[in-house]
C-alpha cells in the first residue's frame, strides 16, 4: 500500500538522495547539500532512519547506498568518546542524543531487513553514542529541557535493545525530572537554563515549537518503552491541553515562545515533528488522529519539489529550503507510518464555535476564541537571553496571532528582529522584498534607536467578555531592545466579534502604528490614511501587507 504518507516520505527521501554529496574528494562526502545555508549540516545522519524505511518500503538499493555514505559523513563528526558534534563549525555535542535515537529506531524496527555488515556498523555507532549520553547527559547537564527529553529516550531505547537495567533506571530518572516541569495547563517549562527559572512576572521558559515537535514525542515514546502507564496517561492529558495552541490548518501558535526565532508555523527549524507522536496516541484517542492528519496537510503544503520549506509561503516568496527541515521531519513521518497512521481514518477535530478566553499565567498570555476567530494576546517577559541578542519575542500586549477558520493566519507575529542566534540552524532571507517583523506594534525612532510597544515587558492587559464580544485593553510602554523605556504609553483596544476584529490605537504624537496583515487573508477596513509596503519574515514564514498609520489621531482598523 503506497499511501499519501508513504508518498510524501519517499518524495522527501528521493530529494535527500539527490542532495547527497557523492564527490569522494569532498570533506563533506556523504552529507547533504543545503541550498539555503551553503554547507553540509552535521545532523544529516538523522536521515538514516527514514531512508532505511524507504528501502524497506520499496526495496530500492539507492536508499541503502545513501545510508552507507551518511555513516562515512557521521564518522567525520564523531569523537573518540562516541559523541557527535553538531557541525564542522560547532562543537556542541548534545545532538548525540538525536543521532542515537534514530539509529536505535533503525535497528529496532528494521534491523532484520538490513544487510548484516551495514547493521553491524549502525549498531556500533548507536551503542557508542548511547553510552556517551548515559555518562554525560544526566541531571545537571547544561542544556535546555528538549535535550533531557531526548536523553531519556536514548536510555530507554538502549535498554530495550541491550536489556541493560542501568539504562532503564536512567531513562526513568530523566523522565521523572521532565514530568516535574509541566505546568497545570499542560505546558512543559525548561527551554532555557536554568529549567525552573522565572521572569520578574513569574513567566517560565516555554516554547510551543520545541515542546510539540521534540520534547513531547520523546517523553511519550520513553513512557511507552518503559511501560510507565501512569506517566503515559499524564502525558496524554497534557497533549490534550496543548491543543489549545493547535490551529485548524495544522499549524501551531508559537507566536510568543522563548525560542520562537526558530518558529516554522508547523513547529521549529531543527526538530523532528509531532505527527509520529499523534499517530501513536491515536491508537487510543480518535481526537489525535485528526491532529496527525492536519499535521500531514501542513507538511504537504510546505513541500515543493521534494523539499520541506520552513514556512507556508517560503516557496512563493523565493525563499530557499534548508535541507535540515526535510531530514528531521522525515523522521517523524517515518514514526507516523510505523505507528500505523495509514490504518486509521483521520477523524475531524471538534471545533467549538464558542466565545471565551483562557489566561496562561506561566506565559502571561491570553488565548481568545470568538466564533471563527482565534487570537493570542501576550505580555510574556521571559528572556532566555537578551532582546538585543535575538530573544525579542512578542510581548507588550501585542496581538501576536489572529487566525480565522477557513482562511488561516491573518496576523502572525514572532520576534521583533531576526537575528541568527544559531547561525548554523537559521537561514538568511532571499529576494528584494523587505524582510521585516510581522509583529503588530506602535513605534517611533529617536537618535537612531527604535522604541516599540511589542518590546514592553510589563504591559497592562485587561480582558473582558460581554455576550458574543471579547475586549482586550492594552497599555504598553515604548521600549527599545536594550530595555530602555521611551516616552508615552500607548493604549490599544482589541474588540473581537463574530463578524470581525477591530483594533484601535489611541493617539500618540510622533508615533506610528504598524499593522502587518498576511496577504490575501481579509478585508482591511479603515478611515485612517496609511502607507502600505510589501514585507516578508522568515520566522513564521509569511508575506504581509504592512500598514503604517500616523498616530497623530486615533487609528481604527477592522479586519473582516
Amino acid at each position: 500500500m503506497n499511501s499519501k504518507y508513504q508518498s510524501l516520505l519517499l518524495e522527501w527521501c528521493d530529494y535527500l538522495v539527490a542532495a547527497q554529496i557523492t564527490d569522494k574528494s569532498s570533506r563533506f562526502f556523504g552529507g547533504f547539500r543545503c541550498e539555503s545555508c551553503g554547507f553540509a549540516h552535521g545532523r544529516a545522519d538523522n536521515a538514516i532512519y527514514p531512508l532505511t524505511y524507504a528501502y524497506v518500503l520499496t526495496g530500492e538499493e539507492k536508499y541503502v547506498e545513501c545510508v552507507k555514505r551518511l555513516l562515512i559523513f557521521r564518522k567525520k563528526l564523531t569523537k573518540l568518546s562516541g559523541a557527535v558534534q553538531n557541525d564542522f563549525q560547532s562543537k556542541w555535542k548534545g545532538i548525540t542524543a538525536f543521532s542515537a535515537i534514530n539509529l536505535f529506531k533503525t535497528l529496532l524496527y528494521f534491523g532484520d531487513k538490513l544487510p548484516a555488515d551495514l547493521k553491524k556498523k549502525i549498531e556500533k555507532c548507536a551503542v557508542r553514542s548511547a553510552r556517551w549520553v548515559h555518562r554525560h547527559m544526566t541531571v545537571g547537564f547544561s542544556a535546555n529541557i528538549n535535550y533531557y527529553c531526548a536523553a531519556s529516550l536514548v536510555n530507554a531505547l538502549y535498554a530495550e535493545y541491550r536489556h541493560d537495567e542501568r539504562y532503564y533506571l536512567r531513562a526513568k530518572e530523566l523522565l521523572g525530572y521532565c514530568l516535574g516541569l509541566f505546568t497545570e495547563n499542560g505546558l512543559l517549562s525548561g527551554e532555557a537554563k536554568p529549567h525552573g527559572g522565572k521572569s520578574p512576572k513569574g513567566c517560565l521558559p516555554i516554547d510551543i515549537g520545541y515542546m510539540i515537535e521534540e520534547s513531547m514525542p520523546c517523553l511519550v515514546h520513553t513512557a511507552t518503552v518503559l511501560k510507565e502507564e501512569k506517566a503515559r496517561s499524564y502525558l496524554i492529558e497534557c497533549a490534550k491541553k496543548q491543543l489549545d495552541f493547535f490551529l485548524p490548518d495544522g499549524g501551531w501558535d508559537n507566536s510568543f515562545g522563548v525560542r520562537n526565532n526558530k518558529w516554522t508555523y508547523y513547529g521549529s527549524r531543527t526538530s523532528d515533528g509531532c505527527i509520529g507522536m499523534y499517530s501513536e496516541l491515536s491508537k487510543e484517542e480518535d481526537l489525535f488522529s485528526g491532529v496527525a492528519g492536519r499535521s500531514y496537510e501542513v507538511l504537504r503544503r510546505c513541500t515543493h519539489d521534494g523539499k520541506l520549506y520552513g514556512g507556508m509561503q517560503y516557496f512563493e516568496n523565493g525563499q530557499k529550503a534548508c535541507v535540515h527541515h526535510t531530514f528531521c521531519h522525515a523522521c517523524a513521518l517515518a514514526d507516523a507510518i510505523y505507528a500505523g497512521i495509514e490504518e486509521r481514518e483521520a477523524k475531524d477535530i471538534p471545533y467549538e464555535e464558542k466565545v471565551g478566553y483562557k489566561y496562561y499565567p506561566e506565559i502571561d498570555t491570553y488565548k481568545i476564541r470568538v466564533k471563527d476567530y482565534i487570537a493570542t494576546v501576550t505580555g510574556n517577559d521571559y528572556l532566555s537571553y537578551t532582546y538585543e541578542k535575538g530573544a525579542a519575542h512578542a510581548g507588550g500586549g501585542a496581538l501576536s496571532l489572529l487566525y480565522k477558520r477557513g482562511t488561516g493566519a491573518v496576523i502572525a507575529g514572532s520576534v521583533h528582529t531576526y537575528l541568527r542566534t544559531e547561525e548554523n540552524n537559521m537561514q538568511l532571507p532571499e529576494g528584494s522584498v523587505r524582510h521585516s517583523t510581522l509583529l503588530m506594534r506602535a513605534e517611533y525612532e529617536k537618535e537612531g534607536v527604535t522604541y516599540a510597544t511589542c518590546l514592553d515587558r510589563t504591559p497592562d492587559i485587561t480582558v473582558r467578555e460581554d455576550g458574543e464580544e471579547i475586549t482586550a485593553v492594552i497599555r504598553a510602554k515604548f521600549t527599545a531592545e536594550s530595555g530602555r523605556i521611551g516616552g508615552e504609553t500607548a493604549v490599544f483596544i482589541y474588540r473581537f466579534r463574530p463578524e470581525g476584529v477591530t483594533i484601535t490605537a489611541k493617539k500618540v504624537s510622533g508615533g506610528t502604528f504598524v499593522l502587518p496583515v498576511i496577504k490575501n487573508t481579509c478585508v482591511v477596513d479603515t478611515k485612517n490614511k496609511f502607507k502600505k509596503e510589501d514585507v516578508f519574515f522568515l520566522t513564521g514564514g509569511f508575506a504581509a501587507d504592512e500598514y503604517a498609520f500616523s498616530m497623530e489621531r486615533d487609528v481604527v482598523v477592522t479586519l473582516r
